[in-house]
């Protein structure tokens, strides 16, 4: 299966010739130019995707639909193809005829477009390197006549980077469209897409110890420092724009029908006839019991600012307990003892939120439980896919790797986030210097640093569930915590075949048996408790097991897919080599 074979059934833009009529319509105006990239705009996140993009095997998360990867008798046999060939393809072909004779624009407006057109690829080069790592590079439409071509080995990841910038940065310097509601290319778009490419790699590099391509070419472009430099200067860039500030209410970024726009950089809207289904993806996925887990929530901290997990005794907090005096945004992220479900004060639904800890980030709380509204597509609320708030936890992070942490970026970036969310003291304004052990231990005992240890924490607390967790832990090098972390929910109190009160409002909530169900109450919940359902309750504690058992590989190759094996046997086949990612 050679990239021909792959892009055979390329889209419209794959049939024009810039000596064609048809080139000339469709290049021959701003207005048609226009149309044509809003043709690739599937490449960022749509509505639907906005809310769902975490992966299905993160390590803070609950699911049963773990990927195949993540097993251990996953074989290259089994990888995905490549894919969305087409549309480099397609951004290629766009690139060579914004460039001939069919172009109808000139000038300023041409670089614009031209720029837009590069940083769809340098995008769509930045997606395939966190997935392969090395991957061919072409510039140019793939010449279907030309095997050479069509069966071009992989070039290293380091000169995947290179090119990728340089798109960027032509991007950055001649894109002046700008986008009045945040959901279109802009230049700080492109700038937050250089950034993060900047941080992944030079993490990846760093905490995986990569130093050569998968054929074992040294890096000759860039030092894990200078992309960490690169990635501090485009988020001060962004920061020094002056354009982005935190909104004050967290929980509104996310359930508001508009894009709040001083914060959220891109993002994916609603209207009459496009709604959403966040609720349903959250609330009716008892198929596929979405949950956050205890070991992360243990993370969040107190008001305070000091980690809950120094709090004696903490280990035996019920659920009532555990939520006292924490950081406020628990109550923004998940169901927390209080919280009101269509006007009414509810518990989890231990059905959907096996852990008991039920997410609500991107949930209206309006609409009444079992009802089309709830069920259907029917959620008004805009999503965003980038915010502000990564651009000062990536600038925290890259002046951290580079030993240049001082109070004041401490207080302008994890301080202000911090402060944002209604935690006080000395967290917001001093460089932390102590490390906290249980974070260390559970997620990342491969750093010693203080400041960075806080950072990953602030990082995952505030993007939670916005579909960076696993990119993180990956180019952190905690592969392992995908299948270690455990998926451990909230202390009931009390054991099986009894009346629970889990909130401590005096009302019994939910009953959890093994054996035979029990005549049933109204307002109590009846939850079987077994292996087969993945459930299980251990010293008055929830815990939660999938039926396929997590697994990572302990030489970290899982850390990038395979090549298929068809794909490098249809190579072979023609005489050429596609060289695989080591491991598999």
């Amino acid at each position: 299966m050679g990239l021909a074979l792959i892009v055979a059934a390329s889209c419209d833009l794959s049939e024009y010739n810039p000596n064609e009529y048809g080139a000339a319509m469709a290049y021959g105006s701003e207005s048609n130019i226009r149309s044509l990239l809003y043709s690739f705009y599937s490449t960022f996140p749509s509505l639907s995707g906005a809310y769902s993009k975490e992966q299905s095997s993160v390590d803070y998360m609950t699911t049963t639909a773990l990927s195949s990867r993540f097993q251990s008798t996953f074989t290259a046999d089994e990888a995905a193809a490549w894919g969305d060939w087409d549309d480099l393809r397609n951004i290629n072909l766009f690139l060579t005829q914004m460039n001939s004779p069919a172009c109808g624009v000139e000038g300023a407006l041409k670089d614009n477009f031209v720029g837009q057109g590069r940083f769809l690829r340098g995008y769509w080069y930045f997606k395939k390197l966190r997935t392969y790592g090395d991957m061919p590079w072409y510039d140019h439409v793939i010449a279907i006549d030309d095997p050479a071509d069509e069966y071009k080995d992989r070039d290293s990841r380091d000169l995947i980077v290179k090119n990728m910038l340089e798109d960027l940065d032509y991007a950055i310097a001649n894109v002046t469209d700008e986008s009045v509601d945040h959901t279109w290319i802009s230049k700080e778009v492109i700038q937050f897409i250089k950034m993060q490419a900047c941080l992944y790699e030079a993490s990846f590099r760093k905490y995986n110890n990569v130093t050569a391509s998968a054929k074992g070419e040294a890096f000759a472009n860039y030092t894990v420092e200078q992309l960490y430099r690169l990635a501090a200067e485009t988020a001060e860039s962004l920061i020094g724009s002056g354009k982005y500030s935190l909104v004050a209410d967290y929980r509104s970024l996310f359930t508001s029908d508009d894009l709040k726009t001083e914060e959220v950089i891109l993002g994916a809207e609603t209207s009459s006839s496009i709604k959403g289904s966040q609720n349903n993806y959250y609330n009716y996925a008892d198929a596929n019991p979405r949950a956050l887990v205890r070991t992360f929530i243990n993370t969040f901290l107190m008001a305070d600012g000091t980690p809950y997990t120094s709090k004696a005794g903490f280990e035996n907090d019920t659920f009532a307990q555990e939520f006292a005096n924490r950081d406020p945004r628990l109550a923004k992220i998940v169901r927390t003892p209080g919280y009101k479900f269509a006007g009414s004060k509810v518990v989890p639904n231990f059905t959907i939120a096996p852990t008991g800890y039920q997410i609500i980030k991107f949930c209206l709380d309006k609409y009444a439980y079992g009802t089309t509204d709830e069920q259907g597509s029917s959620n008004t609320n805009a999503v965003p896919v980038f915010r502000y708030p990564e651009v000062l936890l990536s600038y925290a992070e890259a002046k951290a790797e580079l030993g240049e942490m001082t109070d004041a970026i401490w207080a302008q970036t994890v301080g202000a986030i911090r402060k944002r969310a209604g935690i006080t003291g000395s967290s917001l304004t001093t460089v932390p210097t102590a490390v906290d052990n249980y974070l260390k231990t559970n997620f990342y005992p491969n750093v010693d640093n203080a400041a960075i240890l806080e950072i990953r924490r602030e990082r995952a607390c505030e993007l939670c569930l916005e579909g960076q967790r696993y990119d993180d832990l990956i180019r952190w090098g905690c592969g392992n915590d995908l299948a270690s972390v455990e998926w451990t929910g909230i202390n009931l109190g009390a054991g099986l075949d009894t009346k629970i009160d889990v909130d401590g409002d005096g009302t019994d909530d939910v009953y959890f048996y093994a054996g035979k169900k029990p005549a049933e109450e109204d307002g109590i919940q009846y939850i079987l408790v077994n292996n087969e359902t993945g459930l299980q309750l251990k010293n008055n504690r929830l815990s939660w097991t999938p039926i396929q058992t997590r697994y990572w590989a302990q030489d970290g190759h899982l850390r990038l897919a395979p090549m298929r094996t068809d794909v490098i046997t249809e190579y072979q086949k023609h005489g050429y080599t596609l060289t695989q990612n080591p491991g598999y």
